[in-house]
């Protein structure tokens, strides 16, 4: 198999959501973790506070409408994946309103916990398969894989990316450019950004280089004001 032949290759993150088929296993996966975050947050708020709650998030999502969103138009981004991430932020921001950010923040990193490796490895391969089509090494197809992908991000308007280390050994890509933390930053708060959407990352991509024999390292996100969000992979030393 050659990485084009993977079945999201060259696909942003979105639309791979919009068309994948979860089994029943994998459905199952996902929707106990989202059952208990919603059981925490009506033990958090009650049950007339989470209705409330549900009745805020809509009220955010309105509200936002009325944004400047040119920025957002002007690289290209669908109406349809403008909503999807007014959607994400504004039920972050509105559960760290109601809840306090650092309460709101650690529910929300719970569930990334138990569902950011299943979600994420439905977007990319597994390790092993980027190690048999790279007979052996896990670096170059993951590479050629992830900058398709990144590509398609950028052609769709949610991200822009720059390759800045290319090595044998290493590899390193930044995001100088992201649709979910300027929605934050739109919508009050580049914050709301880091603990719903960027913490994933950061289950998701170590646990793929453990299997890769590869470190994973990130030491800013524009989410916390930094430049650019860096996604640093470098093979483990024997």
């Amino acid at each position: 198999m050659k990485v084009e032949e993977l079945p999201h290759y060259g696909k942003d993150i979105l639309t791979i959501g919009e068309k994948s088929r979860l089994s029943l296993g994998q459905a199952l996966t996902l929707l106990g973790p989202a059952l208990q975050l919603v059981g925490r947050i009506i033990r958090a708020l009650g049950l007339r506070g989470t209705v409330h709650l549900v009745r805020r998030v809509k009220e955010e999502i309105a509200s936002a409408q009325d944004l400047d969103w040119s920025s957002f138009k002007a690289k290209g981004i669908s109406d349809d994946h403008l909503q999807q991430i007014i959607k994400k932020i504004a039920m972050s921001k509105v559960m760290a309103e109601m809840m306090g950010l650092e309460k709101a923040a650690a529910l929300r990193r719970r569930l990334s916990g138990h569902i950011s490796v299943p979600v994420f490895e439905e977007m990319f391969a597994s390790a092993a398969t980027f190690i048999e089509i790279g007979s052996g090494d896990f670096l170059l197809p993951f590479k050629q894989y992830y900058v398709a992908m990144m590509d398609a991000m950028e052609e769709k308007g949610l991200e822009v990316a720059e390759v800045v280390i290319d090595e044998p050994d290493a590899f390193q890509l930044n995001v100088t450019w992201c649709a979910w933390a300027e929605a934050a930053t739109l919508m009050g708060n580049p914050h709301y950004c880091y603990y719903s959407t960027c913490y994933g990352d950061e289950v998701f991509f170590p646990h793929l280089c453990e299997q890769a024999g590869f470190d994973f390292e990130r030491k800013s996100t524009l989410a916390l004001g930094a430049p650019v969000c860096d996604f640093r992979f470098t093979r483990k030393k024997d």
